[in-house]
């Protein structure tokens, strides 16, 4: 990386699984007789020693430090610099790290109403050649949702996931008649 492109901070997100490395000089905090710390903090918790380099300091965070089992999400940081007893903060803030897609499995990355809908067209295809919204053995009885009802949900589901999809396209036909004021129709 050249130093020109060379990053002076945590960026404010990145993806899980990938390198992440910035340089950090504290005027006060040599790293020549430093030891800065970064610690994240959220689902999961790491932290990770810089590298002296003069009196800068490196920070790399390697691939395997947010693969695996490290969840995704918004993680609180904070850098510390430390010698002997001593112990400061020198900067924090908040990251957010997103999904490593290279573990994704299928559906993982689908949102609820992607799922959502897979499930009621799996239960509206199942119904209709089933026909039975309710049954009753040995006294128990069972009662799944109306066909009506579900078709509903669906069709609202499909159509809030097209407006998400798609947010400059209308999604229904809207019908406007103008009048001048005062006439009659």
């Amino acid at each position: 990386m050249s130093l020109t492109n060379e990053l002076t901070e945590l960026p404010e997100s990145f993806e899980a699984g990938t390198t992440v490395s910035y340089r950090k000089a504290f005027s006060s905090y040599p790293a020549s007789e430093w030891t800065l710390t970064l610690y994240l903090a959220g689902a999961s918790v790491t932290e990770i020693e810089a590298t002296p380099d003069s009196d800068d300091f490196v920070v790399t965070i390697s691939p395997a430090g947010t693969s695996g089992s490290f969840v995704d999400g918004v993680y609180e940081w904070v850098e510390r610099v430390s010698k002997g007893d001593e112990v400061y903060t020198v900067d924090s803030g908040v990251v957010h790290i997103t999904p490593n897609l290279a573990e994704a499995a299928p559906g993982d990355r689908q949102s609820w109403l992607e799922r959502s809908i897979v499930v009621l067209k799996a239960h509206v295809e199942g119904r209709m050649t089933a026909g039975m919204e309710s049954y009753s053995i040995a006294g128990r009885a069972v009662s799944k949702m109306p066909i009506k009802d579900a078709v509903s949900l669906l069709t609202s589901l499909e159509a809030r996931l097209a407006r998400l999809q798609q947010p400059s396209k209308v999604s229904r036909s809207v019908l406007v008649q103008f009048t001048q004021t005062g006439m009659k129709r």
